[in-house]
């Protein structure tokens, strides 16, 4: 957390000084008290600095994502940093090129991990996805470097696929066609450009598709029915806790609509 909040307090300061007005700004502010009394009126300049300049982007709070990544300090560069990451998906999520990871990685997804780098590599070469589903076409898109964690490319994937060959090496082919909702997914690099951390599955909506609303290895296992037998590799389903929460919520807002006092 702060690392990412220096990252955009630099950030914040690069794009500061490069608007209209920011020359001026720090000529009025050379003298030592005067900055020590504009101190929190900077620190408000600058993060306002950091912001897209029209006014629906400041009513949103769009940031000047080039501008934070233009104050990185981070020694590889946006665009090397995603083919880095390209490099490492394309070697069968580093399963194939283990050196291309740093020997502290972590796997981690919404429920699974963290996994070692050696524990990661034997779970994911387990599957065999390749042999189970021949035409696999993950469909990976948007890659881009996190402004506030310059050294993290964040891409999306869309998995489609059939299974026409066994699953995990012991799962027959069931012949059912796979479409996973799309997924956010990240790679995290240390300064050597080795990967540290690679995260996946992240559903970002789950009525699409037909894993039931679930990413990863859990979904794809739904998706062909053979779901595992836990809560967390099943379709979302509200709680009877969330259920009498809810339930008591709408009650609750009924009786004020239905007996509260009107406004005079």
């Amino acid at each position: 957390m702060g690392a990412r909040a220096a990252g955009a307090r630099r950030g914040a300061g690069g794009a500061a000084a490069a608007a209209p007005g920011g020359g001026a700004a720090a000529a009025a502010g050379a003298g030592g008290a005067g900055r020590a009394a504009g101190g929190a009126r900077g620190e408000q300049a600058r993060a306002r600095g950091a912001m897209l300049g029209t006014a629906a982007d400041q009513a949103a709070g769009v940031v000047d994502e080039a501008a934070l990544l233009a104050e990185s300090s981070f020694p590889i560069k946006p665009d090397a940093l995603v083919a880095k990451a390209k490099d490492f998906l394309g070697a069968n999520n580093g399963c194939d090129k283990p050196e291309l990871m740093a020997e502290d990685f972590e796997f981690a997804g919404p429920v699974v991990g963290p996994l070692s780098k050696s524990k990661f590599i034997e779970a994911f070469t387990s599957f065999e996805l390749k042999e189970a589903f021949p035409d696999a076409q993950p469909q990976l898109h948007h890659f881009r470097v996190d402004p506030f964690e310059p050294n993290r490319v964040w891409f999306t994937t869309r998995f489609v696929g059939t299974n026409t060959g066994p699953f995990a090496g012991s799962i027959p082919p069931t012949g059912v066609r796979v479409e996973s909702p799309p997924q956010s997914c990240s790679v995290i690099f240390n300064e050597e450009g080795l990967v540290r951390k690679f995260t996946i599955g992240y559903v970002m909506d789950r009525d699409v598709g037909n894993s039931g609303g679930l990413g990863g290895a859990y979904g794809l296992l739904y998706a062909i029915g053979k779901p595992l037998p836990f809560p967390e590799a099943q379709p979302w389903k509200i709680s009877k806790r969330y259920k009498a929460f809810l339930f008591f919520g709408n009650l609750t807002s009924a009786l004020k609509k239905r007996f509260g006092k009107k406004d005079a």
